[in-house]
């Protein structure tokens, strides 16, 4: 009780320094430069220290990727910036798609993703992130450089979806909120080049609701009857709603609303989400971040972008403050990094998620 009164003086305390509504184009500036500095030459590349040689591998690819869609969102949102956010997305495909980026998935599944694409072997996770990057690259310019990588993945997608509504990410392990981006990256891609949405968006938009959601959020593992492998959670149910919104903006808000209504908690000026449902308790792992007093930090995070998506900035700008407060943001030479996620030696992947989430649109 001592420690959680202390957080709510110490939030009291900072109350006055929370950027206000106004200056919210000043911060997502600053963010962008922090962001833009892990693609400097002579940078880290987006090094992370997990204690997992997977896991480290995996956030430096989750770093550029979550960059990559920081970028997009501030190019459709700050004409002034445009040419400049494209160009750094740009990079980050390079990072993306590099030897490097594809490091993870190839170590897991002992095929290359890029050399994998003709069979049906699942890569999901990697193919779905991806793809997303490169749809919202060509949304913002058909003449996208990455515009034929785009078709490649988008029709390995599409192939996979056919064969297993819910392929794998690595051999034997299937995480809804994977297949989630994909899917997302293939709407968004159809409407991108003004194709027709394939067939089999639809049996997957049914099979979410009646195989992968437990009282109204997200399997966080699952088989392909959608027997859970674990609880429905918060960390991937508002990252796919924020996916999900990509392509269709009402299935990303319900899902968002179904979450918020089930998870968001207050304790005096803090508000967060919820990693498990109420009465459900809950050790953190590397999907969730640490969990404190029931509280996810993966999950509130996440859940910043999805409520922004949803048009609900109330709730994200509550969410943005606890961020602020737990994340203890510092700005120097024109950039803002997130100092917690230093400390976790996260710091590289922090950054892009908060700028991918506090960026993020209404989607129409």
């Amino acid at each position: 009780r001592l420690g959680g009164l202390a957080l709510v003086l110490f939030a009291l305390t900072l109350a006055a320094a929370a950027p206000r509504a106004a200056e919210m184009p000043v911060v997502l500036d600053l963010q962008a430069e922090g962001v833009a500095s892990w693609l400097a030459p002579g940078s880290t590349d987006g090094a992370q220290t997990t204690g997992s040689a997977l896991f480290d591998k995996e956030w430096a690819f989750g770093t550029f990727q979550m960059a990559a869609l920081g970028f997009a969102q501030h190019a459709s949102t700050h004409r002034e910036a445009r040419a400049l956010a494209l160009e750094r997305m740009d990079r980050c495909i390079e990072r993306v798609i590099s030897e490097e980026g594809r490091a993870f998935d190839r170590g897991s599944w002992g095929h290359d993703p890029l050399e994998d694409i003709e069979s049906l072997r699942g890569h999901i996770a990697w193919y779905g992130y991806t793809n997303l990057v490169l749809s919202s690259r060509r949304a913002l310019d058909p003449a996208s450089p990455s515009a034929a990588l785009n078709d490649q993945l988008s029709a390995a997608i599409v192939r996979r979806l056919e064969a297993d509504l819910l392929p794998e990410t690595y051999p034997g392990e299937r995480y809804p909120v994977d297949v989630s981006a994909a899917v997302a990256s293939v709407g968004l891609w159809a409407r991108a080049t003004g194709q027709p949405e394939p067939a089999i968006l639809a049996p997957w938009r049914a099979a979410l609701a009646e195989r992968w959601m437990l009282d109204g959020l997200l399997i966080q593992s699952a088989d392909t009857e959608g027997v859970p492998r674990d609880l429905p959670r918060g960390s991937g149910t508002f990252l796919a709603s924020w996916f999900l919104s990509f392509w269709d903006a009402d299935l990303g808000a319900s899902l968002y609303t179904s979450g918020r209504d089930h998870l968001f908690t207050e304790m005096g000026p803090l508000s967060a989400m919820r990693e498990y449902p109420r009465g459900i308790s809950g050790s953190g792992d590397i999907d969730s971040g640490p969990i404190v007093a029931g509280m996810g930090v993966s999950a509130t995070g996440f859940a910043i972008g999805a409520a922004r998506a949803a048009g609900d900035v109330e709730t994200a700008e509550k969410l943005e403050a606890t961020a602020r407060l737990i994340g203890r943001p510092t700005e120097e030479s024109g950039q803002l990094h997130w100092q917690t996620g230093a400390a976790l030696g996260s710091a590289p992947l922090s950054d892009a998620i908060l700028f991918a989430m506090m960026s993020t649109p209404k989607r129409p």
